[in-house]
């Protein structure tokens, strides 16, 4: 079982997706046929309404009795019913339950792959980069590419210099490599990445849609942002069925050990790889994949509103409007600071307008990576209405008038909470200063009545929903309680908790049967092993789940017996990488 330590606040990564695996392939099981349970002595968290715009409350019920078909029969305090001799009795000694937890917006393909990747999370200078890849180098003499992630051009300089190929090459000049920033929306590769990729590293002039390439005197400096990275990108991993199958499992065996019973997925030509799960009974929670525009029509592509079986569904389309804040390839209203640099906008407004309506006559709910101001004006020229509940996911930089149209429009706030940690450091040096005020508002949005759902956008952050839920009341650096971004924007726990569990249901349409425990609703809830109502550092303890169930089966259970089969170092520096959980694997130890 994967968790996040709490001393330290580091992350756990093991050397192999294989590794993970393993090490939880003794905790969780799948979904099969149900049977009847009654499950009492407990401390039961219930909404008391679904309404997402409303002040969340709730109440505690004691026991639950479960039907076969998974769904909630009777809920109630004080003594349970006779449930008869055909239900299975679960005493929880007063655990606190919580209604399943969702991630609203993840990447379980890349989740898995990246775990086959060097993580370069925390390297606070050029030397450590170099040290890190060298050793990763002479450790794995088998792999034909070496890739990388989580480097941050602020923690490397005091300039915030970005890597180029030359420091690469310095490094490694007979294997390609190619390491993207933490983000994911930049990369840089060395030589040898570009000549095996076939393109002539000395051009100067490029041109590529949606994208670009960094050039010198000398060519292309090795720095690729948005679509450019594909140009190497595409080269650099494996793609059979059975690789993709085993990156898969081992991401949902991590996502249900941190307490998820369903994430919305974000994965390319995946559909089939799910169904094969599903119809092995390898789902032990449930997916719903959002597939990406440019599948729109292909054959493999899943009509919208597909079912297959209890847990798998694609409702969803993506669309990718622009790039990231860190990468300073946001599309912003207003130049960043200190310079003319606005973003890269992939689409034209009538490219991003016919996008829309193609997905929306196609019956889609659509979800938008993007600045909002372009978003908004093509959902209004496309007359989406709000009851098709369009997504907007990430929503860091906006504006008074933004958040309005937001509301009026229906429009969902995707919202990763763990992104206020990672980008406080470097966002007063990206976004205007007048803007400020109006970035990563997750409270101002809330209270002006736009509906937020939580999410981990994986691998960029943990997928952890009770570190999401801790960096959304807390929003400071690790070990630095007093350095809060925006502290008049920290929620409370509850509105904190029903970014996972109401309003992350609500965000796939499904709030009438999960992210509340209540009659006729599915069983779906996590059994804690420690009070986070009124503990909330416990919300980063490392053995906080206790159990999962997903329609009324446990589809996981801590095992304090099953560890890790190798032993991780943890590590920590001034900007240690995304939200500061640095995860190094064992080559990598200093």
């Amino acid at each position: 079982m994967l968790k996040l330590p709490l001393e330290g606040q580091v992350d756990l990564d093991l050397n192999s997706a294989t590794a993970r695996e393993e090490a939880t392939a003794m905790t969780v099981a799948t979904h099969d046929g149900g049977e009847r349970v009654l499950v009492k002595n407990a401390r039961i968290w219930q909404w008391t309404h679904d309404k997402c715009t409303d002040q969340p409350a709730y109440q505690m019920a004691e026991w639950m009795l479960v039907a076969a078909d998974g769904k909630i029969e009777q809920i109630g305090v004080g003594s349970p019913p006779n449930a008869g001799n055909d239900a299975r009795q679960v005493d929880l000694n007063g655990a606190l339950v919580l209604p399943g937890l969702q991630d609203a917006h993840i990447h379980a393909y890349y989740m898995g792959e990246s775990a086959e990747f060097i993580n370069l999370s925390g390297c606070a200078s050029f030397d450590e980069l170099k040290e890190r890849l060298r050793k990763y180098d002479r450790a794995n003499p088998e792999k034909s590419w070496i890739v990388g992630f989580g480097w941050e051009q602020d923690a490397l300089s005091d300039t915030a210099r970005y890597p180029t190929r030359h420091d690469i090459d310095e490094v490694i000049k007979d294997r390609p490599v190619m390491l993207h920033r933490a983000c994911w929306h930049i990369a840089v590769a060395n030589s040898k990445a570009f000549e095996v990729a076939g393109l002539d590293v000395n051009r100067r002039e490029w041109e590529v849609a949606s994208g670009e390439v960094d050039v010198d005197e000398h060519g292309a400096t090795g720095i690729l942002r948005e679509a450019a990275v594909e140009l190497i990108a595409k080269h650099t991993t494996e793609s059979s069925d059975e690789i993709r199958l085993k990156y898969l499992r081992a991401s949902l065996r991590e996502c249900i050990g941190y307490g998820l019973t369903a994430i919305q997925t974000n994965d390319h030509h995946a559909w089939e790889l799910y169904r094969k799960l599903e119809a092995n009974g390898e789902l032990p929670i449930r997916v719903y994949l959002t597939v990406p525009i440019d599948e729109l029509g292909h054959q493999a592509t899943p009509k919208a509103g597909t079912s297959v079986g209890r847990l798998l569904s694609c409702k969803r389309i993506k669309i990718f409007s622009d790039g990231s804040l860190g990468a300073e390839t946001a599309a912003m209203r207003e130049p960043y600071r200190n310079t003319t640099n606005r973003g890269i906008l992939m689409d034209t407004d009538e490219q991003l307008l016919k996008k829309v309506t193609d997905a929306t006559d196609a019956g889609y709910q659509l979800e938008i990576h993007a600045i909002a101001e372009q978003v908004l004006t093509a959902l209004r020229k496309a007359q989406v209405a709000p009851d098709r509940r369009p997504v907007l996911t990430h929503c860091q930089v906006l504006g008074e008038d933004l958040i309005a149209q937001m509301k009026e429009q229906g429009v969902i706030g995707n919202i990763q909470p763990s992104f206020t940690i990672t980008d406080g450091a470097f966002a007063r040096k990206r976004i205007p200063e007048h803007v400020i005020p109006f970035s990563y508002c997750w409270k101002r949005m809330m209270k002006s009545g736009v509906v937020c759902a939580g999410g981990s956008d994986a691998p960029i952050e943990t997928c952890n929903p009770f570190q999401g839920i801790f960096d959304a009341i807390y929003r400071h650096r690790p070990n630095n309680p007093s350095d809060i971004f925006l502290p008049d924007e920290c929620l409370t726990f509850e509105d904190a908790l029903s970014l996972y569990t109401k309003n992350a249901s609500f965000a796939c349409m499904e709030e009438k049967r999960l992210g509340n425990l209540q009659v006729g609703y599915q069983a779906d809830f996590v059994v804690l092993r420690e009070d986070i109502t009124n503990n909330h550092e416990a919300l980063c303890s490392p053995t906080l789940v206790q159990s999962v169930w997903v329609s009324g089966k446990k589809s996981y259970e801590y095992d304090p017996n099953v560890t890790p089969s190798t032993s991780p170092d943890f590590s920590q520096s001034s900007l240690p990488g995304k939200n500061g959980r640095v995860r190094i694997c064992a080559c990598c130890r200093r």
